[in-house]
């Protein structure tokens, strides 16, 4: 990730992968220079805040 470089919200980072541009929300980056190569569903940040309420529960 190099300086001055924005991720948005819902962005997921490949390994090894070199992000040299700003990355819009809910897109999948891979590759060097990362480029963007899927979509990601928008609906991931309410099924991780219902796995964590449930994961505390059962801690």
């Amino acid at each position: 990730l190099l300086p001055g470089v924005t991720l948005h919200e819902g962005v997921a980072i490949g390994a090894l992968s070199l992000v040299n541009r700003d990355c819009h929300a809910f897109g999948i980056y891979a590759g060097n220079p990362a480029k963007r190569i899927k979509e990601r569903k928008r609906d991931v940040l309410a099924l991780e805040a219902a796995f964590l309420t449930k994961t505390s529960l059962l801690g």
